[in-house]
Formats: structure tokens, sequence, C-alpha cells
């Protein structure tokens, strides 16, 4: 129907307008566009397998324990450092306590044997009497040998036992309470020993006078003996024996 002519032109016209209308339109392009690859004449990689072994319950305990017999050695070992720390510091202070109390110009080693041997000279000397007396006489002893022999150190000691009481409250109580304790039984002893003055001096002025009793009897025993000794003697010098007159010149003169 169309002739050649007019189809080339008709064919043309289409070319061109399509040509046209692509130009004319923007053409959108994707970022995450992926050129596409040729496909690969090898088959695909196999993913690796993995293999994750779970541990069993023993395991678990096992572990468990060894963590925590872990924990416990390292806490033993804290302590015994920390005790450690605290037994050289003990050590030092023991040390330094020490050169301040002891005195340099003085003998500790047999003065000190000589306090102890009178401490038990002192328990020895009541040991017929209750615990009290025989810590109380000990204790005397040992502090007035302590006294003459270490005065400087002693004195010393007696410092930082203060020291103690004020430093730790209890001490002090304690001492309080052994001071009272001790004024008690000394009060108690004074006490006995008034009794026993009171109960020696009535027995003494009994015995006076029993005995001063007993040398008036004994007098007259003796005045009587020689009141008849000079009666017969003086009887003796008249030839009549039986005469009256004699014993009561005698009486008169006596």
């Amino acid at each position: 129907m169309f002739s050649p002519v007019l189809k080339r032109s008709l064919t043309a016209a289409a070319a061109t307008a399509a040509v046209v209308s692509s130009l004319s339109r923007p053409t959108i392009v994707y970022a995450e566009e992926q050129k596409r690859s040729k496909l690969s004449i090898y088959d695909p990689p196999q993913p690796k397998v993995i293999v994750v072994e779970s541990p069993t319950k023993l395991e678990e305990h096992v572990a468990y324990a060894q963590q925590q017999a872990n924990k416990t050695l390292e806490e033993g070992k804290t302590h015994v450092n920390t005790l450690y720390e605290q037994c050289k510091q003990f050590e030092k202070d023991v040390r330094a306590l020490v050169k301040e109390t002891v005195a340099p110009d003085e003998e500790v080693l047999p003065n000190a044997l000589y306090v102890g041997v009178a401490a038990l000279a002192g328990t020895i000397i009541a040991r017929n009497r209750n615990i009290v007396l025989r810590f109380l006489t000990s204790t005397a002893l040992a502090a007035g040998t302590s006294f003459y022999l270490l005065p400087k150190t002693t004195h010393n000691v007696g410092v930082q036992l203060e020291k103690l009481e004020r430093k730790y409250p209890e001490l002090q109580n304690a001492h309080r309470v052994a001071d009272e304790a001790v004024d008690g039984v000394r009060k108690e002893i004074d006490q006995v020993l008034a009794q026993l003055r009171g109960t020696v001096n009535a027995n003494i002025e009994q015995l006076q006078q029993s005995a001063d009793k007993l040398k008036g009897q004994v007098t007259g025993a003796e005045s009587k003996n020689k009141f008849e000794e000079v009666k017969k003697s003086v009887e003796s010098m008249y030839s009549t024996r039986s005469n009256p007159g004699v014993e009561e010149t005698l009486k008169k003169n006596n």
C-alpha cells in the first residue's frame, strides 16, 4: 500500500522520536547497584563447618571447684601476708617498748631473777593462808625487791602501765576494781588484826590478874611458912613450948 519511500520516511521518523524521548528522560542510577558478574564455570565454595564442643557437667563442676580453690588460696595468701606484717609491726613495737622501759645503766637479767625469787618466797611464806593473802604477799615482796634492785626500770614500767590504761579504758576500770578489792581486803585484815589485838590484850590482862592472884597466894603461903619458922625458933628459946604468949607477940610485931 505504502511506497518504499514513505516506509523509509516513517521508519526514520519513529527512530528519531525514540532517540529524542530517550535523551529527554533522566536516567536513574542506584548507589548499591552492583554490576552483574559473569557466571562462574566452577561450583560455589562450600561453607566451612565449625564444630563447637560444649563442656560436660563434670567439666563444669571441676572448673568451678578449681576457680573457688584458686580464689580461696589467694585470700589465704592475703591473710598470711597481713598477719606477717602485723607480727613484724608488733615486734618493732615490743622492741621500742623494751628500749624505752629498761634503763641502760641497770642489769636486768640477775635482778629480774631475784625479783622472781622474792615473789616465790612470798607464796612460800603465806602458804597456809588463803589465795588473796598469798597473792598480796607475793606481789608486795616482788614490788619491793624490784624497787630496790631496779628503781628506774620499775618506774618506767609504771609509766608504761599508765599509758596503757589511758589507751585502753577497760584496763583502767580493771585496775580500779582491783584497787577497790585490795582496799576491801586491807580493811578486813585491819579489822581482824584489831580483833586479835583486843583478844590478845584481854588474854594478857587475864593472865596478869591470874599472875597477881597467884603471886599473892604464893606470898601469903611464904609469909605463913616464915611465921611458923620464927614461931618455932622463938618457942625453942623457952622451956614451955605451949606458951600462948609467943604467938600473940609475933602477930603484934608483924
